[in-house]
C-alpha cells in the first residue's frame, strides 16, 4: 500500500526531483508536486486540470496517493490536464448525500469518457470490484448520473519492496 512512510521512496522511482521538503516532476508541459512537509498534493490547475474539491489534495487518507499516481500515470499516458477532472461530484438519490468520483476524464469534446474509483490495494480493493460485480457499486452510481460515459474503471496502485504495481479492472458503459 502507498502511505505516507514510502511515499518519498515512491517519489522517487517515479523520477520525482527532490527540493528541500518538495517532489516535483515535469511532465510535458506540466509539473506535478507533492510537498512532504505541508502534507500538500499539487496538481496542475493552472494548465486546466480541474479540482471540484480538495479533499484528495492532503495526505488525511491513503487513497490520496493512488489517485495522485493515477493522474500521474494518465499524464505520462499523454492525457491532457484539461481533460482530467478530480472529485466530480453527482447527487445519487433524492435526499441523499450524494457521491463524488474520484477522476473523470473528459474527451477532446468536453464529453465524460471515463470514471475512474481510486482504492488502496489489498482489501479495499477487492471488497469494491466484489460489490461492482454483485450490485454496480458507486461506479454504476456515477455513471447513471452522466449515461453517455463510455467507460468505468476501479482502480489500484501498490507499492512494495520499491516496485509500483498497478491492477485495473474497465468496464465499459454505453447507453445508446
Amino acid at each position: 500500500m502507498i502511505t505516507q512512510d514510502n511515499l518519498a521512496a515512491l517519489l522517487t522511482a517515479l523520477g520525482f526531483s527532490k527540493r528541500v521538503s518538495r517532489y516535483s516532476k515535469p511532465i510535458g508541459a506540466v509539473t506535478l508536486e507533492i510537498d512532504i512537509a505541508k502534507q500538500e498534493i499539487v496538481y496542475p490547475e493552472a494548465q486546466g486540470l480541474k479540482i471540484n474539491e480538495r479533499q484528495t489534495c492532503n495526505f488525511s487518507a491513503n487513497e490520496n496517493f493512488v489517485v495522485f499516481e493515477c493522474v500521474h500515470r494518465l499524464l505520462e499516458k499523454g492525457y491532457k490536464p484539461e481533460h482530467i477532472e478530480l472529485e466530480p461530484r453527482w447527487q445519487l438519490g433524492r435526499g441523499a448525500s450524494g457521491g463524488r468520483a474520484d477522476i473523470l476524464i473528459k474527451d477532446n469534446d468536453g464529453k465524460p469518457l471515463l470514471i475512474i474509483e481510486c482504492k488502496t490495494a489489498g482489501s479495499e480493493f477487492n471488497k469494491a470490484w466484489n460489490k461492482t460485480r454483485q450490485d454496480g457499486n458507486q461506479l454504476f452510481s456515477y455513471a447513471q448520473q452522466i449515461p453517455s460515459t463510455e467507460f468505468l474503471c476501479l482502480y489500484m496502485s501498490d507499492f512494495v519492496d520499491g516496485t509500483l504495481s498497478y491492477a485495473s479492472h474497465v468496464i465499459a458503459h454505453r447507453d445508446k
